[in-house]
């Protein structure tokens, strides 16, 4: 059993006394066991945490990919799947191109540039030791065109 194991069933064991004498009832044992075990996890969950998250920040690493707010461009492409024709790129942003026989019209968004940032938060146990470290990522829309 680790150390303060026993307090923390002193203060479950009262915690479910006061809620007997408050509600009027007696509990069965398993239930007093169910509720034993939900303050220890409660108390054991408190004591062991977290930091909080640090800031983003930028990992260096970008992608590529299509993004509405870029603009968009039309397409002809062939109607069935595995058609070899090559795409052509259509008129004007937002005028839908005459496609030639057996090709459709398809819109594409523009490329935009996204950088992932990463953040992260130390953890510890009950007794203040570190445990471990986890971390967080997401891409944040950069600039249009890559």
């Amino acid at each position: 059993m680790k150390p303060g194991m026993s307090l923390l069933r002193a203060v479950a064991g009262v915690c479910t006394g006061l809620a007997l004498t408050a509600c009027g009832g007696a509990l069965t044992p398993e239930e007093a066991a169910a509720e034993e075990t939900a303050a220890l996890a409660t108390s054991e969950a408190a004591l062991a945490s977290c930091g909080t998250w640090s800031s983003w920040t930028n990992t260096g690493a970008t992608s590529c990919e299509p993004r509405s707010t870029c603009g968009s461009e039309w397409r002809c492409e062939p109607n069935l799947k595995g058609g070899d024709a090559q795409s052509l790129t259509g008129g004007p942003e937002g005028l839908i191109p005459v496609c030639p026989p057996g090709e459709s019209a398809v819109r594409y968004d523009k490329n935009g540039r996204f950088n992932q940032q990463s953040s992260y938060r130390v953890c510890f146990d009950a007794a203040g030791n570190y445990t471990h470290t986890e971390y967080q990522y997401q891409s944040v829309f950069s600039a249009c065109g890559c």
